[in-house]
């Protein structure tokens, strides 16, 4: 059998296929350039979704500030309605920063009652000085079928005719069936309005009653967390718990019906357009920062942010309104 011998080889074909080094240094250096242009956005990406992190902090913390202040300070002068020298809503400058109450009348479901005095028989008016049944301590009537709504720790609205004070309550103690005997501690003044009976206030025989309150005060510490507080320590101190943290200062200002922004109240003055019964609202400034400093975001410093809110409560609108 014949067979047909090959063809000669091709000696390009016995050349060695692959890259050249010139190619190869290309090759090397597109690829440096790329590796280093992805390297340089995932860092970007990096700085841009901690600094987004970051930010979305102080904005979260800023958000909740300002939900739980519009729903509290909605809640100032309900069944309380202001008068020119005691206010529902109060604020005062302070160190670190100012404070903000609140006062209205809780309901559970019904409003809390208004307890009449209990005096001794006879027809003398007003009272000796002192209370009912000490110097701090007055005699109020209950409704046996009602438990008692007011406890040791309570702040109460005292009622004389048209004076009121604030007390709060150290004890009660059941005298009758139909009566309890209330004391108080010995402030002269809660929460910047007069308590118990200064200025030698005496009590009327038909028209003083004991009302407990609501208080909500917003305050901050020294630690830069912005307090909320609902009762009071026995020294008259608010008992508060955290709201916010990195909250820097903490500035509340009092909006008044001719529009004037004050820091205070001031029934006092020549002024009649200042006083409690003047109120329509409250401006709140805050300043909030981060918790943590970041190289990669801010050049290093802690990012601040300041906040601001105007609220006005339904409920001082509609007592100013009505008149």
């Amino acid at each position: 059998m014949w067979i047909r011998p090959s063809d000669p080889v091709d000696a390009r074909r016995l050349t060695r296929t692959g890259y050249t080094l010139m190619e190869l240094l290309i090759a090397l250096t597109i690829g440096a350039f790329v590796l280093s242009a992805a390297i340089s956005f995932l860092i970007t990406q990096l700085r841009t979704l901690e600094g987004s992190d970051i930010r979305d902090e102080v904005a979260r913390n800023a958000r909740y500030i300002g939900i739980s202040l519009r729903r509290d300070v909605q809640t100032a002068g309900i069944e309380i309605t202001s008068t020119t020298r005691f206010g529902t809503m109060t604020v005062w400058s302070g160190s670190p920063g100012d404070t903000l109450v609140m006062l209205h009348v809780p309901s559970n479901p019904e409003p809390a009652p208004a307890h009449d005095i209990a005096p001794e028989p006879g027809t003398d008016n007003p009272l000796p000085a002192g209370g009912t049944c000490g110097e701090r301590c007055i005699d109020v009537v209950t409704d046996p079928e009602v438990p008692l709504e007011l406890q040791v720790g309570d702040l109460a609205r005292l009622q004389v005719a048209e004076e009121r004070r604030l007390i709060l309550i150290e004890t009660i103690e059941e005298t009758t069936d139909t009566s309890v005997a209330i004391t108080w501690n010995d402030a002269d003044s809660l929460l910047r309005q007069p308590a118990g009976l200064t200025g030698g206030l005496r009590l009327d025989r038909y028209g003083t009653y004991v009302q407990k309150l609501q208080p909500i005060i917003y305050y901050l510490n020294e630690g830069g967390f912005l307090m909320r507080a609902v009762r009071l320590n026995m020294d008259g101190s608010p008992d508060g718990w955290v709201l916010a943290f990195n909250v820097q200062n903490f500035d509340a200002s009092l909006i008044f019906s001719d529009g004037d922004v004050l820091d205070e109240a001031n029934p006092y003055d020549s002024d009649d357009s200042n006083d409690y019964d003047d109120i329509m609202g409250v401006r709140i400034v805050a300043t909030v920062e981060a918790d943590r400093a970041d190289p990669r975001v801010n050049q290093g410093e802690l990012i601040r942010k300041t906040f601001e809110w105007k609220i006005a409560p339904r409920n001082l609108r509609y007592e100013k309104n009505r008149y």
